[in-house]
């Protein structure tokens, strides 16, 4: 009989360098399943519980505590061992009683532990913006979900917003403006929070440009589309390796 789907595996050797796994000490891996986030910016369930925190020795030891309900993405139940948890997941493992962010740092993907107030909160950047039926407008988030603010609100591509979990209920919204700080999402110096010197339009490829000023005073020309807007203050909860 032939097979109606892919493999669900693939080889260590070829997964994201940025997953803290060893690479020779078995042959292959579970594969990163379609979902919110891609394949190449995210981690496995099952790899980012049993390889990178820890929490159990064994696949064996990891399926049964998704099986029994124990661990939750974004405050939904998740028993798939191949969901994809990327960048501001909020990961709660209720029989430890910990709660994580994944956050970026220096180029990587990292679990940050987190106190159970700031569980419920979640920042994602604004991709898109839509009108649908009924005179409702959707704004689209990078983890693939869309939100309908029951009041009006002003949030255009490129803001982050603050959402409360699991509802999806618009708590917050931040605009990237000279003078803001932002949240430097990907590259080398990605996890690290800059100031916003200067705003310039770019090319159609490259989008706009942002002069922004890390803390150690140096000075960097981003595209607009790596940098998560903050607002004037950091927000009230944990948004990077650097600032737990």
């Amino acid at each position: 009989m032939a097979k109606k789907s892919g493999s669900l595996k693939v080889k260590r050797t070829t997964v994201p360098p940025f997953w803290q796994i060893a690479r020779k000490d078995k042959r292959f891996v579970v594969r990163t399943s379609p979902g919110p986030h891609p394949k190449n910016y995210s981690y496995p369930l099952l790899v980012l519980l049993r390889d990178i925190l820890r929490l159990a020795k064994t696949r064996r030891e990891i399926l049964t505590v998704l099986n029994q309900g124990k661990v939750k993405v974004d405050g939904r139940v998740v028993r798939t061992e191949a969901f994809p948890v990327g960048l501001m997941d909020v990961l709660e493992v209720s029989g430890l009683g910990k709660s994580y962010r994944i956050v970026p740092s220096f180029g990587r993907l990292v679990p940050v532990e987190i106190e159970d107030k700031e569980k419920d909160l979640k920042i994602c950047m604004v991709k898109s913006k839509r009108s649908i039926r009924g005179a409702k407008i959707g704004y689209g988030l990078h983890d693939g979900r869309m939100i309908f603010p029951e009041a009006e609100v002003d949030i255009v591509p490129g803001d982050a917003c603050m959402i409360k979990l699991p509802t999806q209920e618009f708590h917050s919204s931040f605009r990237l403006n000279k003078g803001g700080l932002v949240l430097l999402m990907k590259g080398e110096r990605s996890g690290e929070v800059a100031a916003v010197e200067d705003l310039k339009s770019g090319t159609y490829q490259r989008g706009s440009i942002a002069s922004i000023r890390f803390e150690d005073g140096t000075v960097s020309e981003l595209t607009t589309n790596v940098l998560l807007p903050l607002g004037k203050q950091r927000p009230e909860i944990t948004i990077s390796k650097l600032s737990s």
